[in-house]
């Protein structure tokens, strides 16, 4: 979920600066706030309750390569 979560928002964050400077508000743009929820997801540990999270940390893959988690 953190690899996810970093790429998903800097992918959002870059979307946001392609059309700099934006025709609306530049400080609230659905891009960013969508990049914030992504991030704030995989810090509340989203995935462990709402997802195969914790089934995925259990793995082998993961126990050895922890950064997947």
């Amino acid at each position: 979920m953190r690899i996810a979560a970093v790429a998903g928002a800097a992918l959002l964050v870059m979307m946001w600066s392609a059309v700099l400077p934006p025709a609306n508000n530049p400080f609230m743009d659905d891009h960013l706030i969508y990049a914030l929820l992504i991030v704030g997801l995989a810090l509340v540990g989203a995935g462990e309750t709402l997802g195969l999270g914790r089934w995925w940390g259990g793995t082998r893959l993961v126990q050895r390569l922890p950064i997947l988690k």
